[in-house]
């Protein structure tokens, strides 16, 4: 019997010993997404829109600094501890920054959501994992989307994959040795919409550069030979972070 219980207790010892040498626990990724209070990350936003093919009657730039805060902690509707963001702007680099609006932000153990003006979008998918695929527009309804980007012709879901994880990226001067890189959307088209948007998170800082393009390509109904688009770009880069 003692001879028994004795050859049990090492077999256990054993089974325990080799899952420690041989299996590697996953890494979630919970760094590229931080929600500790005090922390900011200051933007360049560069935004240019075209609702008309007419020119420039038809088209608007926007370009100004954003300060993005996790300024406080709350619970959220769902019973779930989420963060209170407060997003600042100024025109200008030597400017004063303003109250822009309020977003939330929410990390559970398996997703990342953020609110945008009671938009909500998966940002991120635990554990991070190249090559995994999430519907980042899950909590969306196409109207809502459509609305947003003003194209009737939005699809409702959103297939956002990692395509680079841990990795360094370069941008605006600034270089962060580990990065993921979720690509939200990415179709091409030579006629009708064409469409990319992609974020880069740097770890224990988060979003440090968005790009959004999203056009209406048609055909010159005069000239068949040119196309025309209506639709926008949009790009946000780092220039500040901290504490």
């Amino acid at each position: 019997m003692r001879k028994a219980l004795l050859i049990a207790v090492f077999t256990t010892l054993g089974l325990v010993g080799c899952y420690n040498a041989d299996t590697d626990l996953p890494y979630i990724g919970y760094e590229y997404f931080p929600t500790e209070l005090g922390r900011f990350v200051e933007y360049r936003v560069d935004s240019i829109w075209q609702d008309d093919i007419i020119g420039q009657i038809g088209s608007a730039e926007a370009h100004y600094f954003l300060h993005d805060l996790n300024e406080s902690l709350f619970t959220d509707e769902e019973g779930r501890p989420a963060v209170r963001v407060e997003r600042s702007w100024k025109q200008n680099e030597n400017g004063n920054y303003s109250i822009k609006d309020i977003w939330y932000r929410t990390r559970t153990s398996r997703i990342a959501e953020q609110n945008e003006e009671n938009v909500v979008f998966i940002k991120h998918n635990f554990p991070i994992k190249l090559g995994k695929v999430w519907d980042g527009n899950s909590k969306n309804t196409l109207q809502t989307l459509q609305e947003i980007y003003r194209q009737s012709a939005i699809p409702e879901q959103w297939d956002y994959q990692y395509i680079n994880i841990h990795e360094p990226y370069t941008v605006n001067g600034f270089t962060f040795d580990s990065t993921v890189t979720v690509l939200q959307m990415d179709r091409p088209a030579i006629f009708g919409l064409s469409m990319f948007a992609q974020e880069v998170y740097a770890k224990d800082i988060g979003l440090v550069h968005k790009q959004l393009y999203i056009h209406d390509i048609q055909q010159n109904q005069f000239n068949p030979t040119q196309k025309d688009s209506v639709g926008f770009t949009f790009d946000m880069v780092v220039t500040n972070y901290g504490p």
